[in-house]
């Protein structure tokens, strides 16, 4: 088990293990036993005392230290679970705040850089988010074949969430499709070879964001959030989508 799932590191783990080993130890026999330094062990202790994993005995100035059972580690679990759940409220109660606090949303408008295959999982996640936040149903995409063996890496699950959401996606394909046609997706291709140039567009609410492979296959991306070029690229796709033929591959 990863302690870091629960707030505590792999240190703490070890000297918790070894308290459960040991009861009524001291920081000097737990550095032993864990081959850690006293100074670290004690630092440790402190964290999982504060967890509710490790309770003391003091006799005259000397302390001794118990594990407590580790089914305490189910009800730290929920109590974590508890406070996410509560913490939604808060954050959007947080959000709307600052909401109010916007005198020009202009000012908000902006382009991120992402880098790496866990750069365009960001991007497709920022989609989901985006899509949940502002409530639209559907969005555009220019696909490239060449970026679409990279996009999915790191988010696997993309496809699927989005239709759990009924989210729907018009697709502008620069050659045949690399994966199989999902549900809510209508495709419609580019006529003609070589118009993959490695560029992958996503138009989403008032955001577009842009994806590339370069010729070392390494993958980058960005993300604009404004609301004109959202705009114009949704005229610019609305009417090469009209002029389009339908495909059903």
């Amino acid at each position: 088990m990863d302690y870091k799932l629960i707030g505590l590191s792999n240190r703490d783990k070890r000297v918790y293990e070894a308290l459960l080993q040991s009861p009524q130890a001291s920081v000097r026999l737990i550095a032993e036993m864990t081959g850690i330094n006293r100074g670290s062990v004690f630092e440790s202790i402190k964290a999982l005392v504060g967890a509710g994993l490790v309770t003391h005995v003091q006799t005259g100035e000397r302390k001794r230290y118990s594990a407590q059972d580790p089914e305490m580690i189910h009800e730290i679990i929920n109590d974590k679970r508890r406070a996410l759940r509560d913490m939604h409220g808060i954050t959007d109660r947080y959000i709307k705040s600052l909401a109010l606090e916007r005198d020009d949303p202009s000012a908000f408008q902006f382009a991120s850089f992402y880098d790496g295959d866990e750069g365009l999982a960001h991007i497709l996640r920022d989609v989901l988010t985006t899509a949940r936040r502002d409530g639209f149903s559907d969005y555009y995409s220019i696909s490239s074949p060449r970026v679409s063996e990279h996009l999915y890496n790191n988010f696997p699950r993309y496809s699927s969430e989005r239709v759990k959401m009924g989210l729907g996606v018009k697709v502008i394909g620069l050659g045949k499709p690399l994966r199989k046609q999902r549900d809510f997706v209508e495709r419609r291709i580019l006529p003609g070879d070589g118009h993959d140039t490695g560029v992958y567009s996503i138009i989403y609410g008032n955001k577009v964001a842009i994806a590339t492979v370069d010729q070392y296959r390494h993958a980058s991306g960005i993300i604009i959030d404004n609301t004109g070029v959202a705009a114009l690229q949704k005229i610019l796709f609305e009417q090469t989508w009209d002029r389009l033929g339908y495909d059903c591959g």
